[in-house]
């Protein structure tokens, strides 16, 4: 019999273990009806995986599907084969897909990041354009060093502490021209929650823009700030259902919102939806009262903010020079390190 290329590794080997198998029983089959039952194990292997998420709910390893395979048909490869076979029929070791990027294809995130690029594009174009200034806030541990170095054996190198080392809140604001000079807040964290933001709280930052970051900015300036709790808190929040009747009449009434003295709280809640209202929030109000415009990041969008990337170079600068130092250390050398980022990085 006469065989024709087969363009997939995967099904010619399907295809030379089938034949095989047929040669060894003394079976005589055409090559079209051994195609269709190679066909068929595609789709059984197909089918099986499938069967994992949507059955067993489980995650299926080549270990698994070897194990299946060689109960149910014959399957005598190894690991490798099989990885093979899988990725030739188009089943592929993939990442583990983030919520966050569905999240960030919602209507109302899309809509917040068109506005946002819109809003860049125009700075970029206009002819008054404003020094765009990220800010941003990350945390480090005091016992930050390097995992791996070179070393002669005679010489002691750095060890890492195995207590809970104390850790430290960064904030900091910059741009194409550089860092804000003077702007840099690096202090020592007081609790032990795996959530940073559990002390860099809205007291905090509004301390840190009204005593370092404002006094430091030369001229009108487009902040860039993310949606971190304590950025945006509100001023002339929307009333709720828990809200008092009294307290949703005073919001209409200084909102200029006409409304009957004889609403029940379900006609004055309705009021309250039907008008267009644009959130104010409290940072931004103390910004724009010193000539500075504010601009939020889509929810999610850290990547547009180019900050992100200035925390990975900080901490490998810290962590190359900190053998066995104190933790006490941490601030002078996180400002030293800051020092030495120049504008091209």
């Amino acid at each position: 019999m006469s065989k024709k290329p087969l363009k997939s590794q995967a099904r010619n080997i399907a295809f030379n273990v089938y034949q095989r198998i047929l040669d060894e029983q003394g079976a005589q089959q055409t090559q079209s009806s051994i195609l269709s039952h190679v066909q068929a194990l595609t789709e059984l292997i197909r089918n099986k995986i499938n069967e994992f998420y949507t059955v067993q709910k489980e995650i299926p390893t080549v270990m698994k599907l070897r194990q299946i395979f060689r109960e149910e048909i014959n399957f005598n490869g190894g690991r490798e084969s099989l990885k093979l076979i899988l990725k030739d029929i188009g089943i592929e070791f993939v990442k583990c897909q983030s919520k966050k990027d569905i999240l960030m294809e919602r209507h109302d995130i899309k809509i917040h990041r068109f506005k946002y690029l819109e809003r860049m594009q125009k700075n970029r174009e206009a002819d008054d354009k404003l020094d765009v200034v990220y800010l941003d806030e990350t945390y480090k541990h005091g016992s930050c060093s390097v995992n791996k170095f070179w070393q002669n054996k005679d010489t002691a190198g750095p060890s890492k502490t195995i207590s809970a080392a104390p850790r430290w809140i960064i904030v900091h604001a910059g741009g194409e021209n550089g860092f804000v000079p003077n702007c840099c807040l690096v202090y020592r964290l007081k609790s032990t929650s795996a959530d940073y933001h559990h002390d860099m709280n809205k007291d905090n930052f509004t301390k840190w823009v009204t005593e370092k970051l404002i006094p430091n900015l030369t001229k009108p300036s487009l902040i860039i700030m993310d949606n971190a709790k304590y950025h945006p808190v509100q001023l002339n929040k929307l009333p709720t259902q828990a809200d008092h009747i009294a307290f949703i009449k005073e919001w209409l009434q200084s909102n200029n919102i006409p409304y009957d003295d004889n609403w029940r709280k379900c006609k004055l809640l309705e009021a309250v939806k039907n008008h267009k209202y644009e959130p104010k929030y409290q940072i931004d109000e103390i910004l724009k009262s010193h000539g500075q415009e504010v601009l939020r990041l889509p929810p999610y969008h850290c990547t547009l903010n180019p900050i992100e990337l200035i925390w990975g170079i900080m901490k490998q600068k810290v962590a190359g020079k900190n053998v066995n130092r104190p933790a006490s250390d941490i601030k002078s050398s996180t400002e030293e390190a800051f020092s030495q980022i120049g504008i091209d990085e």
